[in-house]
């Protein structure tokens, strides 16, 4: 279209030339033609003289007030432009109209999807709710019921063994399997909000599969309810390391984690007569004496720290709580306060009565070798002698002492065996050892508070055998006591 015009404006140009020269004052207004050489281009054009004149005269009688005159010298005729005029401008303002108008467009189809999705985003977003709700309903129904054991397989007892150190995730599994619970997950929660996570007993434990959530956790956090119980005795006379040995074998604690535990301070505080131990550098083990002989239940797996306080706590109740008849005593009294009218420590009671232990050939015989030993030890105020004038009594010398902590030379490490001298030795050191050489029982304690009269310095026994039992023989000097020996067959 752009080409059309330009190419009729070209042909007005070609064919005639206007001036015009308006008076605006009221002048004459002068039209004339072109000069020669237009007029003569324009013969050359093929035009005559007198369409010339025609063509002039028919500018000439177009009205100046008129439409076309205006738009001739403004340019705005649609047949002649101006040369000012550019085609691009409006092929510009066309391209923007229609981008106006596609946005337009674009931005009422954006708004009708976007009314669309929300609609579809409400539809799903209430169907999710409903179907959560649903779910979470359900979910807590379910939960609710076992909570009450309500649906639970039929009432029987199952065994189940809780690992230590189990948390709480492992104890639901654990139940979950057994089929003591039938909602694991509902089990964590009900933990959590009731502050039960933690407190959980580990060993084995035979449980009803009709408990409620509260009865399980209250019978799981008791030990009184394991089944994993090991029943151990400890005789008198047994030392720390057969301790030691017996509660491995019984899968209670290891022999190791024992035997460190019996060096320790941990058990100072709580006890006075641990806390009165001065030489614990001098003693193989600290709580050797200490552990009363008895028989005790254990668990499976127990903490060793439980394990020794059982025993620590057994012989506090039999030493210092527990009260019975005795000589010289007008009411019943413990033996701690025996022990004090002897004015003996419980200490050395202790290691007396574990020499007591370990020599007596029987409960009668711990009275007389107590005797012989009080006499003994009485003689460290008079530098070892007797009324008879012998000396060295003040030396107990009871080979029960010689390789503490091992039991016979045979014991003794081969690398040590021949050269090995105990610090207990009484053959070497006067007086009591540095400490038990055993756990002595009641008994010999008892008659380490209360010997028997005599004025015996020596004693020996005649090993038993199948048929008889062993002989005790006391003697008042050492030419006696090696008659005694002799009956006795050890010389």
């Amino acid at each position: 279209m752009s080409d059309e015009l330009e190419q009729k404006r070209q042909e007005k140009i070609a064919n005639f030339k206007l001036n015009f020269s308006d008076d605006i004052d009221g002048e004459e207004t002068e039209i004339s033609s072109s000069s020669e050489d237009d007029a003569g281009t324009v013969e050359e054009s093929g035009v005559s003289e007198n369409e010339k004149s025609d063509s002039v005269e028919f500018v000439m009688d177009i009205d100046k007030s008129s439409d076309v005159y205006d738009d001739i010298s403004s340019g705005k005729n649609d047949d002649i432009d101006s040369y000012s005029g550019n085609p691009a401008d409006e092929e510009e303002t066309v391209d923007k109209n229609a981008l106006k108008k596609a946005k337009r467009l674009d931005r009422k189809r954006q708004r009708k999807k976007s009314k669309k999705n929300r609609a579809i985003f409400r539809i799903v977003w209430l169907t999710m709710i409903i179907f959560v709700s649903i779910m979470l309903g359900q979910y807590i129904m379910i939960g609710v019921n076992d909570l009450l054991a309500v649906g639970r397989e039929e009432n029987k007892s199952v065994s189940i063994t809780i690992p230590k150190n189990a948390s709480l995730n492992d104890i639901a599994s654990i139940l979950y399997k057994n089929h003591v619970i039938n909602n694991e997950g509902f089990f964590k929660v009900y933990a959590v909000l009731t502050k039960s996570t933690t407190g959980f007993t580990n060993g084995t434990f035979k449980i009803d599969t009709n408990k409620d959530y509260q009865a399980i956790i209250n019978y799981m956090q008791s030990d009184m309810n394991r089944t994993d119980v090991v029943t151990l005795q400890f005789t008198e006379g047994m030392t720390v390391t057969d301790y030691a040995e017996l509660l491995e074998e019984g899968k209670v604690c290891s022999a190791k984690d024992f035997l460190d535990m019996c060096n320790s301070t941990k058990f100072d505080e709580d006890y006075e007569f641990i806390k009165d131990i001065k030489n614990s550098d001098k003693r193989y083990y600290k709580l050797e004496g200490y552990l009363f002989p008895d028989t005790y239940d254990f668990y499976v797996g127990e903490d060793t720290d439980s394990v020794i306080r059982k025993f620590l706590a057994n012989y506090r109740r039999k030493l210092y709580l527990t009260k019975s008849r005795a000589e010289g005593f007008e009411k019943k009294v413990t033996i701690k306060e025996r022990a004090e009218k002897l004015n003996m420590s419980m200490e050395d009671v202790i290691k007396l009565a574990s020499l007591i232990q370990a020599e007596a050939a029987d409960e009668e015989d711990m009275y007389m070798v107590s005797s012989v030993l009080h006499n003994r030890l009485n003689t460290l105020k008079t530098g070892g002698k007797n009324s008879s004038g012998e000396e060295g009594l003040d030396y107990l010398q009871l080979d029960s002492t010689i390789y503490y902590p091992y039991g016979s030379k045979s014991e003794v490490p081969a690398s040590l065996r021949n050269s090995y001298v105990s610090n207990f030795s009484t053959y070497k050191y006067k007086g009591l050892p540095n400490g038990p050489i055993c756990n002595p029982g009641l008994e010999a304690i008892q008659a380490a508070v209360s010997p028997a009269d005599t004025d015996y310095y020596y004693f020996c026994h005649k090993p038993a055998t199948d048929d008889q039992p062993a002989v005790a023989y006391y003697a008042k000097t050492n030419a006696e006591h090696l008659k005694n020996r002799a009956k006795a067959g050890i010389i």
